[in-house]
């Protein structure tokens, strides 16, 4: 046997057998390696065929649903209120004359706690109307012989046509004047008198109730002041 084919020593096996162990693990790292990179895009494209809440699978679509996102649906409009224009006073000394404001303070309080529950008309029908509405009030006196309530509405067209037909019905008596509509009634008895005035026109009710008090040119001063 020569030098070439002779048996290997004890340490030359010791060294291959190392040198077999190396490169079996090097190929182990490496497969290890390459399965992680796998495993890591199909985690990614698993991710995007779920969809986002930005992309065009979202909303719970699947593979073979729409690609339209979910729209909002427009939601029920309240009815507009009506447009009401026209004198709208925001204090009781916007409502008269300066004179005329004079010379109610000097007749009783204004806005007196004592007749602070008492309506602008006497006549239920009327008083019912005008419960519901917006608007400024002002009173003059106390409870007692004397007073002055009125209240100044802001109406509809269609509650002002209402109006006008509650006081109708109730005999008052109606007619055209200063631009709108005014209606009166009067009781005159031996304990004293009462007496109603309503006078619509455009957006305003202009409602005055009175005892004892038939103050001259009252109604025709709030319109005046109001109105010009």
């Amino acid at each position: 046997m020569t030098a070439d084919s002779a048996a290997p020593t004890p340490n030359d096996r010791v060294r291959r057998r190392n040198i077999t162990l190396a490169i079996a693990a090097g190929l182990v790292l490496i497969v290890v390696l390459v399965a992680g990179v796998l495993v890591g895009v199909q985690g990614l494209g698993g991710a995007n065929a779920g969809g986002s809440d930005w992309g065009s699978g979202g909303s719970g679509s699947g593979s073979g649903g729409s690609s339209e996102t979910a729209r909002p649906q427009p939601s029920e409009t309240a009815a507009a209120a009506p447009v009401i224009t026209g004198p709208n006073p925001q204090s009781c000394d916007q409502v008269y004359s300066k004179r005329m404001f004079a010379t109610l303070e000097k007749g009783g309080p204004l806005n007196d706690e004592t007749i602070a529950e008492e309506p602008a008309s006497t006549t239920p029908a009327v008083a019912a109307l005008l419960a519901d509405l917006p608007g400024l009030r002002c009173s003059w006196g106390q409870a007692g012989e004397f007073a002055i309530i009125t209240e100044v509405k802001q109406v509809t067209a269609e509650q002002s046509a209402a109006a006008l037909a509650a006081l109708r019905a109730a005999d008052f008596s109606c007619y055209a004047e200063a631009g709108g509509t005014r209606c009166v009634v009067q009781d005159d008895s031996e304990g004293g008198s009462s007496g109603q005035s309503h006078f619509l026109r455009e957006n305003v009710w202009l409602a005055t109730d009175w005892l004892n008090w038939p103050q001259a040119g009252y109604t025709a001063d709030m319109v005046r002041t109001l109105w010009g």
